[in-house]
């Protein structure tokens, strides 16, 4: 069963490296510039100021999330593990 929950502080290292993965294995032919640091700077200095975020959970494991930038009313992310 999937539970849908907010984001909390606590989620940082578990959804970055979520987002992380997913986007190398999404699109396994370009090198992305930043490295893991920057992705986590940025979701944590931007993304999460800026936006909404929703956790969706299996077994407490976090296997998606999306993003969604408040001022904008814009959704910025939307990534979930490939297993789901």
């Amino acid at each position: 069963m999937i539970t849908i929950r907010p984001y909390q502080t606590d989620d940082l290292e578990n959804t970055v490296q979520l987002w992380y993965r997913t986007w190398h294995q999404t699109f396994i032919h370009i090198q992305h510039p930043q490295p893991y640091i920057a992705w986590k700077a940025r979701f944590r200095d931007d993304l999460a100021v800026h936006g909404d975020i929703w956790i969706a959970e299996v077994e407490k494991k976090i296997v998606g999330f999306v993003v969604i930038i408040r001022e904008e009313k814009w959704l910025s992310q939307l990534f979930v593990d490939k297993t789901y």
